[in-house]
């Protein structure tokens, strides 16, 4: 498999980096920026390729790593070429092989990866990308093709659904981004409680890796193994029913945006403590976050 880029910045360029490191071929990079493709291919020591035509030709494999934007321009592109027999891949995690219109009549086999991982840095991110998971979807061709470069990595390869991909994504964006929203928001509530900002995030910093940890944690093999997950580690008002305490939180929460957040995840905690509890009747904390 030999692998040509287009596309240069930090998914392209860790990438590159990642595969070279572990044996794969990467023939080298293309870019609508010259210097980011040179600076690319003399960081991963392959190509820098002054044409689309000429890494096309040299390349049995395409990765497109540009912004979702442009994976539809760089298609159309492609498509004007002979890639018969090739295999086209995007990184993106919102977008679904789906984007390569008419795949079959160009002769390629389509497919998307997205490493579930915040590339940070283009040239650091690569050391740890080995902790990622990868999801992959697209044509039987391309998902078979692609199984040489899996084996090379040390990554787990998680097959998706191509008509599902925007809600695996969304599910992936909650997770992280939506993570980060709601610990912006605590810190702002800490901060109109007069704490000053760095010891705000010094005082929810325990709290929230405590949480995570336990939320991922390994069962022991006796209780049949496995992560512990949500509804087994949850804790908190809502979990325990207390009715008052959440009152109080929505009644000393001024912002209409502020209540919206707090209403729409404690009906989710909400799901996870009836999960945890089905014994429990949460009907009046359900109608109470629900108005």
């Amino acid at each position: 498999m030999k692998i040509g880029i287009i596309g240069a910045g930090k998914v392209g360029t860790t990438m590159g980096k990642y595969i070279a490191d572990h044996g794969g071929t990467v023939t080298g990079f293309c870019s609508r920026t010259e210097s980011s493709a040179r600076e690319a291919a003399q960081f991963t020591k392959t190509r820098y390729f002054t044409s689309l035509e000429a890494l096309i030709e040299g390349s049995d494999t395409l990765f497109i790593t540009t912004t979702d934007d442009a994976i539809k321009t760089v298609w159309d592109c492609i498509t004007t070429r002979n890639v018969k027999g090739k295999v086209i891949c995007h990184f993106s995690g919102s977008l679904s092989s789906d984007i390569f219109s008419d795949w079959e009549r160009t002769g390629a086999e389509v497919c998307s990866i997205h490493p579930i991982y915040a590339f940070s840095n283009k040239f650091t991110a690569y050391k740890n990308l080995t902790t990622a998971k990868f999801s992959v979807e697209g044509s039987e061709g391309a998902l078979q093709r692609m199984q040489a470069l899996f084996a090379l990595l040390p990554n787990e390869v998680v097959r998706i659904s191509t008509e599902e991909k925007a809600k695996y994504h969304a599910a992936t964006s909650l997770a992280s981004n939506h993570v980060t929203g709601l610990i912006y928001l605590a810190i702002a509530l800490l901060k109109e409680s007069g704490i000053e900002e760095q010891t705000a995030y010094g005082l929810l910093k325990p709290l929230a890796e405590q949480n995570i940890e336990a939320i991922f944690s390994q069962k022991d093999s006796a209780a049949g193994g496995g992560f512990s997950g949500c509804a087994q580690t949850l804790t908190g008002p809502i979990e325990r029913g207390d009715i008052m305490t959440v009152k109080k939180h929505l009644d000393h929460l001024e912002r209409p945006e502020w209540k919206a957040v707090y209403r729409a995840v404690g009906l989710q905690v909400t799901e996870a403590a009836v999960k945890k509890h089905p014994e429990r009747s949460y009907e009046e904390m359900k109608q109470i976050l629900a108005q």
